[in-house]
Protein backbone atom coordinates (compact mmCIF):
# COMPACT_ATOMS: atom_id res chain seq x y z
CA UNK A 1 0.00 0.00 0.00
CA UNK A 2 1.40 3.41 -0.93
CA UNK A 3 1.89 5.78 1.99
CA UNK A 4 0.45 8.71 0.02
CA UNK A 5 -2.97 7.06 0.01
CA UNK A 6 -2.84 5.93 3.62
CA UNK A 7 -5.02 7.63 6.22
CA UNK A 8 -4.15 6.68 9.79
CA UNK A 9 -6.08 7.51 12.95
CA UNK A 10 -3.63 7.90 15.85
CA UNK A 11 -4.54 7.15 19.46
CA UNK A 12 -3.25 9.20 22.40
CA UNK A 13 -0.48 6.82 23.42
CA UNK A 14 0.91 6.67 19.88
CA UNK A 15 0.91 10.47 19.71
CA UNK A 16 2.53 10.89 23.13
CA UNK A 17 5.26 8.35 22.37
CA UNK A 18 5.94 10.11 19.08
CA UNK A 19 6.25 13.49 20.77
CA UNK A 20 8.29 12.45 23.78
CA UNK A 21 10.58 9.65 22.58
CA UNK A 22 12.73 8.74 19.61
CA UNK A 23 11.63 5.66 17.74
CA UNK A 24 8.89 4.33 15.49
CA UNK A 25 6.17 6.68 16.77
CA UNK A 26 8.41 9.73 16.22
CA UNK A 27 9.10 8.49 12.69
CA UNK A 28 5.38 8.02 12.14
CA UNK A 29 4.60 11.59 13.24
CA UNK A 30 7.31 12.93 10.93
CA UNK A 31 5.77 11.02 8.02
CA UNK A 32 2.57 12.92 8.79
CA UNK A 33 4.39 16.24 8.87
CA UNK A 34 5.86 15.65 5.41
CA UNK A 35 2.47 14.32 4.22
CA UNK A 36 3.73 10.86 3.33
CA UNK A 37 0.84 9.52 5.43
CA UNK A 38 -2.32 11.43 6.32
CA UNK A 39 -2.71 11.36 10.09
CA UNK A 40 -5.99 12.17 11.79
CA UNK A 41 -7.32 12.07 15.31
CA UNK A 42 -10.31 13.55 17.11
CA UNK A 43 -10.69 16.22 19.76
CA UNK A 44 -11.22 13.63 22.52
CA UNK A 45 -7.80 12.13 21.81
CA UNK A 46 -6.21 15.59 21.64
CA UNK A 47 -7.73 16.48 25.02
CA UNK A 48 -6.16 13.32 26.47
CA UNK A 49 -2.76 14.21 24.95
CA UNK A 50 -3.00 17.76 26.31
CA UNK A 51 -4.01 16.52 29.76
CA UNK A 52 -0.97 14.24 29.94
CA UNK A 53 1.37 17.01 28.80
CA UNK A 54 -0.05 19.35 31.48
CA UNK A 55 0.88 16.97 34.30
CA UNK A 56 3.35 18.16 36.90
CA UNK A 57 6.14 15.95 35.61
CA UNK A 58 6.23 18.11 32.47
CA UNK A 59 6.26 21.49 34.27
CA UNK A 60 10.02 21.81 33.81
CA UNK A 61 9.64 21.64 30.02
CA UNK A 62 6.52 23.83 29.66
CA UNK A 63 7.99 25.86 26.77
CA UNK A 64 8.99 22.65 25.01
CA UNK A 65 5.46 21.25 25.50
CA UNK A 66 4.03 24.25 23.62
CA UNK A 67 6.44 23.52 20.78
CA UNK A 68 5.46 19.85 20.79
CA UNK A 69 1.78 20.76 20.45
CA UNK A 70 2.59 23.10 17.56
CA UNK A 71 4.62 20.33 15.90
CA UNK A 72 1.75 17.90 16.43
CA UNK A 73 -0.68 20.18 14.61
CA UNK A 74 1.72 20.13 11.64
CA UNK A 75 1.67 16.31 11.70
CA UNK A 76 -2.05 15.59 11.78
CA UNK A 77 -5.54 16.88 11.19
CA UNK A 78 -8.37 16.98 13.70
CA UNK A 79 -11.71 15.43 12.91
CA UNK A 80 -14.98 15.81 14.78
CA UNK A 81 -15.71 13.62 17.76
CA UNK A 82 -18.37 10.97 17.34
CA UNK A 83 -21.70 12.14 18.75
CA UNK A 84 -22.78 11.05 22.22
CA UNK A 85 -25.61 9.16 20.54
CA UNK A 86 -23.16 7.24 18.34
CA UNK A 87 -20.92 6.48 21.32
CA UNK A 88 -23.94 5.17 23.26
CA UNK A 89 -25.00 3.01 20.30
CA UNK A 90 -21.58 1.33 20.44
CA UNK A 91 -21.34 1.12 24.23
CA UNK A 92 -20.67 -2.63 24.20
CA UNK A 93 -17.97 -2.46 21.51
CA UNK A 94 -15.10 -2.38 24.03
CA UNK A 95 -14.53 -3.10 27.71
CA UNK A 96 -12.53 0.13 28.05
CA UNK A 97 -15.30 2.66 27.39
CA UNK A 98 -12.92 5.61 27.00
CA UNK A 99 -11.56 3.95 23.85
CA UNK A 100 -14.94 3.86 22.08
CA UNK A 101 -14.42 7.33 20.48
CA UNK A 102 -11.02 6.10 19.25
CA UNK A 103 -12.53 3.00 17.66
CA UNK A 104 -15.31 5.05 16.08
CA UNK A 105 -12.86 7.63 14.75
CA UNK A 106 -10.85 4.85 13.16
CA UNK A 107 -13.83 3.98 10.97
CA UNK A 108 -12.89 7.04 8.91
CA UNK A 109 -9.31 5.88 8.30
CA UNK A 110 -7.45 3.03 6.67
CA UNK A 111 -5.77 2.18 9.96
CA UNK A 112 -6.07 2.77 13.67
CA UNK A 113 -2.50 3.05 14.96
CA UNK A 114 -2.35 1.82 18.54
CA UNK A 115 -0.51 -0.38 20.96
CA UNK A 116 -3.66 -1.05 22.97
CA UNK A 117 -4.23 -4.80 23.20
CA UNK A 118 -8.04 -4.65 23.22
CA UNK A 119 -8.17 -2.29 20.23
CA UNK A 120 -5.70 -4.49 18.33
CA UNK A 121 -7.85 -7.55 19.03
CA UNK A 122 -11.31 -6.09 18.40
CA UNK A 123 -10.94 -3.37 15.77
CA UNK A 124 -10.33 -4.83 12.29
CA UNK A 125 -8.16 -1.98 10.98
CA UNK A 126 -6.07 -1.60 14.16
CA UNK A 127 -2.34 -1.93 13.62
CA UNK A 128 0.85 -1.25 15.55
CA UNK A 129 3.15 1.58 14.56
CA UNK A 130 5.87 -0.86 13.52
CA UNK A 131 3.52 -2.77 11.22
CA UNK A 132 2.25 0.41 9.59
CA UNK A 133 5.81 1.59 8.99
CA UNK A 134 6.63 -1.79 7.42
CA UNK A 135 3.64 -1.41 5.09
CA UNK A 136 4.35 2.18 4.06
CA UNK A 137 8.12 2.65 4.02
CA UNK A 138 10.08 1.32 1.06
CA UNK A 139 12.19 -1.70 1.86
CA UNK A 140 15.97 -1.18 1.64
CA UNK A 141 17.66 -3.31 -0.94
Amino acid sequence: MSGKNTRAFLDANTILCGLLFKGNEATLLELGRVRAIEHVTNHIVMEEVSAVLKRKEFDHILDEVKGLIKYLHACLSLMDNPSHETINQHFNLLNDKKDIPVALGAQHADYLVTGDKELLEKIPNAITTRKLLEKTLPKSQ
